[in-house]
C-alpha cells in the first residue's frame, strides 16, 4: 500500500472538515478546461451569517431554511422563507426561533433539516450541550401548520435523549419521515447507529423509533428522497467498509440494505464527514453521487441504477481528485446537473457539470463560486425546467454568507 497517497487522500479530508468546522484543469469526463460565472444570480433575503442550508420543492413552491450564527459564534437562529416562482421573489423572511432561547449546534454536513407537507412544515436540528462528547446535545424541533407563517416548539422525534445529528428528511402525501444518527447503541469506533420514525399527523406526534443499521460512520451526512411510489430511499455512509450504500424503507416500514453505491472498499476508522447526493428521473432510473478516500480513487463520483437500486453502473469521475462534496439532481425532461466542491488555485470552489443523456457522458465542468473565496457544501433543486445551486462562502475572517445560482434548462446565461 502507498503511504503516501494515503496521506495525500487524508490531507483532502482534513482540509474538507476545516471548510466548516473553521470557517465554519479537467472535465468530468474527459480532461478540459474550466468556465467561470454562468447562471442566472437568484438571491434570497438576508443571506449573511448562514452556516446551515436546507431547502425544498414542493407543489411549484420553494421552501428555504437558514441556520445562521452572530459574528461572536454564540447566538443560533433560524430562519423561512419561501419563493412561489422559482426563488425570483421571496416570502418575509421569519426568524422561527425567536420566541425560543436555542442553543444549537449546526454548521455545513450537519445542517438543520426541513420537511414539507401541505401547510405542515417541520424543522429539526442538532442542540449544543456543553460538557456533552463534542457538545453535541439532542435533536430540537419546530412546527408550522399554517405554511411557514407561524410556528411553534414541537415535539422530539426520537425516543432516546442523548444526542442526535445528520438529518434526513422527506415526506409525502402520507407521512413526514426523519433518519438520523445517535450513540444509543454504540458498536465500534467512529461509528454510530442510524435511526428512523415517521408522523402521520404532520409532526405533531411520532412513532416508535427503528434502527435502520446498527452501526454507520459517526459522523457522515445522510440523505432521503421518497419515490413516487411510497418507498423512502436512504443514502448513507456505512462502516466496514465505509463506502456509501443505499436502503429503502417500504410503505409498510421495513428497511433493507440494498446495496454499496460504487464498491471502493473504503475502510476508514474515523469519520471523512462526506455525504453524497440521490435523485431519480421520470423513467425511475437512480442518479447518486458519492465521494471516497481510497487511495486510488480520491475524489467525487457519478453512478446510475436502473433497478431501482440494487446494482449500480460504473462509476465516473466528477472532478479531480480534490473534489469533496456533492450533490446531484434531474429535470423532468432527464438533464442532469451533480455539483461539487474541490480545490483550485485560489482555494476551494463549486462547480457543476450537466449530462443530456442520463449520466453517460457530462459536459465540461462550470465554476460557479466567487474566485478567492472559501467555498463549499453545494446543494442543487430541480424545479420542472431549472436548476437552483446554492453553496455558502466564507472568508479569513470568519464572515459566511450564502450564495446561490439559476441554471435555465441547461443552459447556461451569464450573469
Amino acid at each position: 500500500m502507498n503511504k503516501q497517497k494515503i496521506i495525500i487522500g487524508l490531507a483532502v479530508l482534513v482540509l474538507a472538515l476545516a471548510v466548516y468546522f473553521f470557517s465554519h484543469d479537467r472535465t468530468t469526463h474527459q480532461h478540459g478546461s474550466t468556465t467561470e460565472q454562468a447562471g442566472v444570480s437568484v438571491r434570497p433575503h438576508s443571506t449573511s451569517g448562514v452556516v446551515s442550508v436546507d431547502i425544498k420543492f414542493v407543489n411549484g413552491r420553494l421552501h428555504l431554511l437558514l441556520g445562521k450564527l452572530d459574528q461572536d459564534q454564540d447566538q443560533a437562529s433560524l430562519w423561512y422563507q419561501s419563493s412561489p416562482d422559482h426563488g425570483q421573489t421571496w416570502s418575509k423572511l421569519v426568524n422561527i426561533t425567536a420566541t425560543m432561547d436555542i442553543t444549537a449546534k449546526f454548521h455545513r454536513g450537519n445542517d438543520a433539516r426541513l420537511a414539507v407537507q401541505g401547510n405542515n412544515i417541520v424543522a429539526v436540528w442538532m442542540s449544543k450541550k456543553e460538557g456533552a462528547p463534542h457538545n453535541a446535545g439532542p435533536m430540537m424541533s419546530v412546527r408550522s401548520a399554517d405554511g411557514g407563517q407561524s410556528w411553534q416548539q414541537a415535539g422530539m422525534p426520537a425516543d432516546w435523549d442523548g444526542a442526535h445529528g445528520f438529518f434526513a428528511m422527506d415526506s409525502n402525501e402520507k407521512q413526514i419521515s426523519l433518519v438520523w444518527l445517535d450513540s444509543r447503541q454504540q458498536l465500534g469506533k467512529g461509528s454510530q447507529g442510524m435511526r428512523y420514525t415517521h408522523s402521520q399527523n404532520g409532526g405533531i406526534t411520532w412513532l416508535a423509533n427503528k434502527t435502520l443499521d446498527q452501526q454507520t460512520c459517526a459522523c457522515c451526512w445522510n440523505t432521503a428522497r421518497f419515490d413516487g411510489e411510497g418507498q423512502l430511499y436512504v443514502l448513507y455512509r456505512d462502516k466496514q467498509p465505509s463506502d456509501m450504500a443505499l436502503g429503502q424503507v417500504d410503505q409498510h416500514g421495513k428497511w433493507q440494505r440494498l446495496s454499496s453505491v460504487g464498491d471502493f472498499n473504503w475502510d476508514f476508522e474515523g469519520c471523512p464527514h462526506i455525504g453524497g447526493g440521490l435523485a431519480f428521473d421520470e423513467s425511475g432510473q437512480f442518479h447518486a453521487t458519492v465521494a471516497t478516500g481510497h487511495e486510488q480513487y480520491l475524489g467525487v463520483y457519478y453512478l446510475n441504477s436502473v433497478d431501482q437500486g440494487r446494482s449500480w453502473s460504473a462509476k465516473i469521475q466528477l472532478g479531480d481528485s480534490s473534489a469533496v462534496h456533492s450533490d446531484i439532481a434531474v429535470l423532468d425532461n432527464g438533464i442532469v446537473l451533480a455539483t461539487w466542491d474541490q480545490i483550485s488555485e485560489s482555494g476551494f470552489e463549486v462547480v457543476y457539470a450537466l449530462s443530456q443523456d442520463g449520466g453517460e457522458t457530462w459536459g465540461e465542468q462550470i465554476a460557479i463560486s466567487t474566485k478567492g473565496i472559501r467555498s463549499s457544501h453545494p446543494r442543487v433543486i430541480a424545479m420542472n425546467k431549472e436548476f437552483l445551486l446554492l453553496w455558502t462562502e466564507s472568508t479569513v475572517g470568519g464572515a459566511h454568507s450564502l450564495q446561490t445560482k439559476l441554471i435555465i434548462n441547461g443552459d447556461e446565461i451569464d450573469n
